[in-house]
């Protein structure tokens, strides 16, 4: 069965609108979302473990503002793999930071207004309102190799590549099919 040169324009213009279409979508429900997200893991606690560290470096411009919050809720991981983030965290703190700074916490096991224990797994959550005035984040046990860690600029390259992608794939694709006569 051949198509003519209008049906497969028609059928690859079609693709690329609702590509696009898709993509926005998507990128909306990301932008309304309230914090972004730069570590979240699991925190082993052995019976060498004296501390739990956490390590922010912001970077040197902000973006939309002239200051960033970092929030850090470290739960039990039992209790988060059961009911997520509605379980109640056995350790919260926070910080605002400025461009440039470098926020270093660390969390004594020995320390009884410290609830976190030798022995045991926790899940560890680090939210900022804009990913993109993060240089790096990790949160450890001060005997854990750092491996994982959200290091320079973030997890997501580029916003959208994927949809650029796919509509320079559709274009190949027409061309191609184009210069060989259309079949």
């Amino acid at each position: 069965m051949q198509f003519s040169k209008a049906h497969t324009v028609a059928v690859v213009a079609v693709l690329a609108l609702v590509t696009i279409t898709v993509a926005g979508f998507a990128g909306v429900g990301a932008a309304q979302n309230a914090a972004d997200e730069i570590e979240n893991r699991t925190v082993e606690t052995s019976n060498e473990t004296e501390s739990v560290e956490v390590d922010i470096a912001f970077a040197g411009t902000f973006e939309n503002a002239s200051s960033e919050t970092a929030d850090l809720a470290i739960y039990d991981a039992s209790s988060f793999n059961q009911s997520g983030t509605s379980a109640t965290p056995v350790l919260e703190d926070s910080w605002t930071a400025n461009p440039d700074d470098t926020v270093t916490e660390e969390y004594n096991l020995s320390d009884s207004s410290v609830n976190l224990e030798q022995e045991s797994d926790y899940r560890a959550i680090l939210t900022v309102s804009n990913e993109n005035n993060v240089d790096s984040a990790y949160v450890a046990a001060d005997d854990e190799s750092i491996g994982g860690g959200w290091f320079d600029g973030g997890l997501d390259g580029s916003p959208g590549f994927g949809a650029f992608a796919a509509i320079s794939a559709i274009g190949v694709a027409l061309a191609t099919r184009l210069r060989a006569g259309g079949a």
